[in-house]
């Protein structure tokens, strides 16, 4: 099969596209033909070596986002067959799907939502169980509460606007240039252009803060968090002396796979309440450039590979 992957770390050029041999589905797996791969920020951190997912030898095939059907399915798998139609986040310690083919832990997965094309729903899985671990799992968003998502038009905030709107939340979102509308359309009920406002200059007026941004903007957040509140951070270290003297919880974490939650993002998928926002879609070939995209910080919404 067709695959792409690093042998070292390093900028967007250590990505070769290869014939490897296509993965053996083991108990409990089952091997997906991938159609679609979507790109996210984590994969630049592995090729990078920024961020430890696996001490297995190089070299590895980088991607944990796809959409595919079922072509085989090991020993002691029963809830899945041959030619369903599924999507999944995998686990980051295996070879992903930057790839012809994917074996995958059959718990990881779930059918896709029926509304989406195979390139839209692979841009569904890490960023909105992403979204939903950091509000609802750790954050304890509920309605009526106020929550601020950093980063509003990127990936994770895509989704993290649209599920804390479902959930009956006031959202505000930081964004800039053409994103502020985009995380207006998607259901932000105030969006602050971080180009001319200082969000910090609200004082502390959320129950919950997603911070997608790190830095600057994570150490100026917690001073927006209203007592007995939490700040989640994916991009960052929890700084727990600052969050105790301000009456705050924060929080970081390492994303688990979730076949049955991708289940339930499904559905809310086909009722309507979630869409991905896809910014690009490349050929595998061009992986390389959608790692330049990602790199940028300036992409909206998703980067997609077609595997062809």
């Amino acid at each position: 099969m067709k695959a792409v992957r690093i042998h070292r770390f390093g900028d967007e050029s250590v990505l070769t596209v290869e014939n490897v041999p296509i993965p053996q589905p083991g108990p409990g797996d089952v091997l997906v033909r991938v159609h679609a791969a979507a790109v996210n920020p984590v994969d630049s951190l592995v090729r990078r070596g920024l961020f430890a997912v696996s001490d297995r030898p190089m070299p590895w095939i980088l991607g944990w986002d796809f959409a595919g059907t079922v072509v085989a399915v090991g020993s002691g798998t029963t809830r899945w067959a041959v030619g369903d139609v599924v999507y999944g986040r995998p686990s980051l310690a295996r070879d992903g799907s930057y790839a012809q083919y994917l074996a995958v832990d059959a718990g990881e997965i779930a059918a896709v939502p029926r509304t989406l094309s195979l390139e839209s729903a692979a841009a569904v899985p890490l960023v909105t169980l992403t979204a939903w671990k950091a509000l609802f799992d750790l954050g304890g968003l509920e309605a009526g509460k106020t929550v601020l998502v950093h980063a509003g038009a990127g990936g994770v905030g895509t989704m993290a606007i649209q599920l804390a709107r479902h959930r009956g939340a006031k959202v505000v979102a930081t964004a800039s240039g053409d994103g502020v509308e985009l995380a207006r359309s998607l259901g932000a009920d105030e969006v602050i252009d971080h180009r001319g406002e200082d969000f910090a200059a609200r004082g502390r007026f959320a129950d919950v803060v997603l911070d997608a941004v790190g830095g600057e903007t994570l150490e100026r957040s917690y001073n927006v968090v209203a007592s007995g509140g939490a700040l989640v951070t994916i991009a960052g270290a929890p700084n727990e002396e600052k969050a105790a003297e301000l009456g705050i919880s924060v929080h970081t974490f390492v994303l688990d796979s979730n076949g049955p939650r991708l289940s339930e993002i499904a559905a809310l998928v086909d009722a309507g309440e979630l869409r991905p926002v896809v910014s690009h879609v490349l050929d595998l070939d061009d992986v390389a450039q959608a790692h330049r995209l990602i790199d940028s910080g300036r992409t909206r919404g998703k980067i997609v590979l077609r595997v062809r």
